[in-house]
């Protein structure tokens, strides 16, 4: 075994541990009677928030092959569902939901085009995190939670720079870094590919990504409905942000255990018990990762 493969063996294991500590730590704050009945006693609401998660990406899987094919058409809209199943597959694995943009080395190898299916995997993600910044700086602002508006409008101004003045980003540094890591040149020009695309396509990708957000979040409101939380639509899509950025912390897998850190210290503002908290975003990772994820497995195996 050489020693690369040592070392993202013991990178897995440490990531895996941090999770584990995280989750052992909230777990003393868990009412065990109240978690498990909580379960027994879930309702049909649930199957509803099942159905959301298709159709999140779908959307998602639009707004890539959208930024992909604006010069050439590349993939069809299935081939870009599965990839991002793929995606999220390796989202369980890689810190940082990273498996986002790994997944074009499939796209990659399945498809060819290696410069842009990257460069359009960074802005497809680039869009996203911009317009979940962007909901939660409107809402929080709404509902007077100013500072993590302030937060957000601060994230979504970085984010939405480097998105429509492409210019600014350092190409060459991106292209060394992610050079060494997939032991392969990349064409430099080829490499901005994707954040060229002009801005009426960037703007309607943004469409599409805001209402994707909208959809996830509308699904994790149902999923707290369906264990009786009482909690506002608009309260989870101003903290949304926050629920986010907990889960690109690197240092865990797929932000396991920070994830459900951020939710237990969101909902004790609004006096929702830690048990519920944790719950509530373990239940949402199984239906939003883990399951799609198992799907994603199933096309690396067969490809």
């Amino acid at each position: 075994m050489n020693l690369k493969v040592i070392l993202a063996k013991r990178d897995k294991l440490i990531k895996l541990t941090i999770s584990l500590l995280i989750l052992i730590f909230l777990f003393n704050f868990i009412d065990f009677k109240l978690f498990f009945d909580s379960i027994k006693n879930v309702n049909q609401l649930f199957l509803l928030a099942l159905l959301f998660v298709p159709l999140n990406i779908l959307l998602r899987a639009y707004r890539w092959k959208i930024i992909l094919n604006h010069y050439i058409k590349i993939v069809s809209i299935k081939d870009s569902f599965v990839l991002n199943l793929v995606g999220i597959a390796l989202n369980i694995f890689l810190p940082a939901s990273f498996g986002d943009v790994a997944k074009s080395y499939y796209g990659y190898k399945w498809h060819g085009y290696k410069e842009e299916m990257l460069s359009s995997s960074i802005l497809d993600k680039f869009l996203a995190l911009f317009s979940v910044f962007i909901i939660g700086s409107l809402t929080s602002f709404l509902i007077g939670l100013y500072v993590y508006s302030t937060l957000s409008i601060i994230l979504s101004v970085l984010m939405g720079i480097t998105i429509f003045y492409p210019k600014i980003v350092p190409w060459s540094i991106l292209n060394k870094i992610t050079s060494y890591f997939i032991k392969q040149e990349l064409n430099e020009k080829k490499l901005k590919f994707a954040f060229n695309v002009s801005n009426k396509i960037k703007i309607y990708s943004l469409s599409i990504s805001l209402l994707a957000w909208l959809l996830l979040y509308l699904q994790f409101y149902l999923i707290c409905l369906s264990f009786s939380i009482e909690i506002s639509f608009i309260y989870i899509l101003a903290v949304s942000p926050l629920m986010n950025i907990a889960l690109l912390f690197p240092f865990t897998i797929n932000g396991l255990g920070t994830g459900e850190a951020m939710v237990t210290y969101l909902f004790s503002i609004i006096n929702i018990s830690p048990t519920l908290a944790v719950l509530v975003s373990l239940v949402s990772q199984i239906v939003n990762a883990i399951i799609p994820g198992i799907f994603g497995f199933f096309f690396i195996l067969r490809k």
